[in-house]
């Protein structure tokens, strides 16, 4: 049955590769795969902690035959981590782990992130393969390969820390050491671009006990993770956590499940919660950050099957009729008009803010000739104009020091994505300048969003005051 699975997983990302034109994200994906694509031509981009380094480095082979190649990289992960996820299910003696693979390829953020540059699927495939290694007794496999889990995203730390409290109660103390190993390895591996061999820990980008993003209520995640897994996973795995919660009233405590799977999931979940609630750590509230622990959410979810399925008698027709209604469910889910499936225009295909900026890149061609750099801030721009933008050669910054000392002729491109963020410049800021003229203007409405690219030339010098 896992066979079939995958292969037909395979063939759905084959096609979600060769037929939807969209990136995920325009944002952090977009950027993790500009990231990706430079590191070779700029090493020290393999030593950048925002960009996460160990997936820079393993995607950055793909990255070169573009964002199509990126994709290809995550659905090769994706796979993996199906696969891995099965092998565990059935480590761990849980009935027809075959189950667990299907509730994992149709959680409707599944799909969607796998079709981008985002790291989530590999930070997904780290953690199930160490809990593979773990319960097979590979500890040393297991925790060098999670030494190496804050390089793929920040949230490693909570992942470690979950494993750390395993290896505790196990009495396997000399493991331990082993957590480090990765940071060891980056700390030096990095010293020549950062100075720092503990550039690792310092130039942490989320350790700000603030947010630039605001903050949430506390039940927003509870509210979020519905439209990651889907409203029947969603149901099956909570139903998984009541029953670990039974068997520890019943004194059944296995840490293999209670530390590795449920404490792990509370303790990502809560952490999230908690961050974007108090409006720490540059918490944006995202809901793709679950599919992190993915796997570990499918086998909850496996386990909340066949809870509901003890409450009746075994074999009767209401059991079998019920099983089967489940299953089909979970597999119908991501095709249902609902919010929480996949909308697949929206989720897949090129947003207008993607279009507009090819169109963008096509029709100034001709103000490039002047071989100058392109000011611009917006990531997708970078790839639609196959600029470097890590290149001071290629692409400048926009922002208002920047401005003044442009040539003229240079070509400047404003968005109102980024600006707010990036640099506090207002489009009325530009047209009023005397140095600065409009070319053009792309707009439009989508989802309700104002979508705006616009497009200066720089005439003549600031006139001095």
């Amino acid at each position: 049955m896992l066979r079939w699975l995958l292969g037909i997983y395979c063939g759905c990302l084959a096609a979600g590769i060769f037929f939807f034109t969209g990136t995920g994200d325009m944002g952090d994906s977009v950027a993790h795969f500009l990231f990706a694509r430079y590191a070779v031509v700029h090493p020290e981009l393999y030593f950048h902690h925002w960009a996460k380094p160990v997936f820079v480095l393993l995607a950055s082979p793909f990255a070169q035959f573009g964002f199509e190649g990126v994709k290809v990289f995550n659905a090769l992960v994706s796979m993996a981590c199906v696969y891995f996820t099965y092998q565990v299910a059935f480590q761990l003696k849980l009935k027809q782990p075959w189950m667990v693979a299907l509730l994992l390829i149709c959680m409707p953020l599944n799909y969607i992130l796998t079709l981008s540059a985002l790291t989530e699927p590999l930070f997904a495939l780290f953690t199930i393969l160490a809990l593979y290694w773990c319960l097979g007794k590979k500890y040393v496999a297991a925790a060098v390969l999670l030494s190496f889990l804050p390089y793929v995203r920040s949230e490693g730390l909570i992942v470690l820390g979950v494993f750390a409290l395993y290896f505790v109660y196990l009495k396997q103390f000399k493991f331990l050491v082993f957590l480090l190993s990765g940071s060891v390895v980056y700390g030096l591996a990095g010293y020549a671009v950062h100075h720092d061999v503990l550039w690792v820990f310092t130039k942490i980008p989320y350790a700000h006990l603030s947010s630039v993003y605001g903050k949430g209520p506390w039940y927003h995640f509870f509210e979020q993770l519905p439209n990651v897994v889907g409203i029947p996973v969603y149901i099956l795995l909570w139903l998984g956590l009541i029953y670990a919660v039974y068997l520890l009233f019943k004194k059944m405590f296995s840490p293999d499940k209670h530390i590795l799977i449920y404490t792990l999931f509370l303790c990502f979940f809560v952490a999230h919660g908690l961050f974007w609630y108090l409006g720490i750590f540059n918490s944006m509230g995202l809901k793709r950050v679950f599919l992190c622990v993915g796997p570990i959410m499918a086998i909850m979810a496996l386990e909340g099957y066949h809870l509901m399925l003890k409450l009746l008698p075994a074999n009767t027709i209401v059991y079998k009729a019920l099983a089967t209604l489940l299953l089909l469910y979970v597999l119908v889910f991501p095709f249902t008009p609902n919010p929480s499936a996949i909308q697949f225009h929206k989720d897949l295909m090129a947003p207008k803010e993607q279009l507009l900026a090819d169109q963008l890149a096509k029709e100034i061609q001709g103000l490039r000739a002047n071989g100058l750099p392109v000011v611009y801030n917006h990531y997708y721009l970078g790839w639609a104009l196959q600029s470097d933008r890590f290149s001071r050669y290629e692409r400048i910054p926009l922002s208002r020091v920047e401005l003044d000392k442009l040539p003229i002729g240079s070509v400047i491109i404003w968005d109102n994505k980024l600006m707010g963020w990036e640099t506090d410049i207002d489009k009325s800021e530009l047209d009023a300048r005397v140095d600065l003229k409009t070319v053009s203007v792309y707009s439009a409405m989508e989802y309700g969003k104002s979508i705006v690219y616009a497009v200066y030339l720089k005439t003549q010098d600031k006139p001095s005051k």
